[in-house]
């Protein structure tokens, strides 16, 4: 099922405790990039990848959306992406969860309705907003974030009418949150692979 959503993968930009582009991490063969976009191109007619350096991504042969002003983060890639959308929502992956699932995507999807600025799963006991829809009702709000150099998701969202998907309906489809893993640093690969970051192909 197509939802009316654009998908987009934030391909990141600084890693400061990562060697390298985080969405070329391989895990179980298969890069978090192309498992992305594979899973995003499934649930979505147009899917974006939001980066700074369109002639690394250039071969994946999606629309490329660079940052709208100078600023560093997701809120402005989800900004620039809202302005470039087709859709009224976006639905945003991090580029650094190996284990995405399409059920978790298609839930969060599901959730969009009328009069929501935002859909966000719950897992842990935390928020998930690397793994939720916006609606381009909240660009003046990421606007006025980028201009007082504010840079949290999770800061922005009180102040938002939001659906909050709850953590029970989350594990009916994930049970073990796997969809929310995050690599940070090169230990977290080599927790996940269990053998030395220096021989994975990242």
């Amino acid at each position: 099922m197509a939802y009316p959503i654009t998908g987009v993968f934030l391909a990141g930009g600084q890693n400061r405790r990562f060697p390298s582009l985080k969405a070329f991490i391989t895990v179980g063969g298969d890069t978090i990039l192309r498992r992305s976009i594979d899973i995003l191109t499934g649930c979505f007619d147009e899917v974006f990848i939001s980066t700074n350096m369109p002639e690394v991504y250039f071969s994946y042969g999606r629309p490329m959306i660079g940052d709208v002003v100078d600023s560093r983060g997701p809120i402005t890639g989800i900004l620039s992406c809202l302005l470039c959308a087709s859709n009224e929502n976006v639905l945003v992956v991090a580029c650094d969860m190996p284990f995405l699932k399409k059920e978790v995507v298609e839930l969060v999807a599901s959730g969009v309705g009328e009069g929501f600025d935002a859909v966000v799963p719950i897992f842990g006991g935390r928020l998930q907003p690397l793994l939720a829809v916006y609606n381009r009702t909240i660009v003046p709000r990421l606007q006025s974030m980028i201009g007082n150099n504010e840079k949290s998701l999770s800061f922005m969202l009180p102040s938002l009418h939001v659906k909050y998907v709850e953590e029970d309906i989350v594990r009916c489809k994930d049970a073990e949150g796997l969809s929310f893993v995050n690599v940070n640093t090169p230990y977290d690969l080599e927790l996940i692979n269990g053998v030395n970051v220096s021989r994975v192909n990242v």
